[in-house]
């Protein structure tokens, strides 16, 4: 496969996270927020209500253990939200 001939699983995984946002926190959340880019394993996500703001930062360890699940190796180390 060429994305693991090329060391590319890292950069694979994450895009696949970010399209998959809307699945890992519901539609009503992903109503109301993006996810913007990851960067080393950083997590940018825009959130246009304060109220979720606050709520997805509570739920953020539950969020990065349930990205996280499906690889061998942590591929989100963190989320933030503005």
């Amino acid at each position: 496969m060429f994305v693991r001939k090329n060391g590319k699983q890292q950069l694979y995984a994450e895009r696949i996270i970010m399209d998959n946002w809307a699945q890992y926190v519901g539609p009503v959340c992903a109503k109301y927020s993006v996810c913007q880019s990851v960067t080393n394993g950083v997590m940018r996500v825009k959130v246009t209500n304060a109220a979720l703001r606050f709520e997805l930062m509570g739920q953020k360890t539950a969020l990065l253990n349930k990205m996280n699940a499906d690889y061998a190796f942590p591929i989100i180390k963190d989320i933030l939200f503005f």
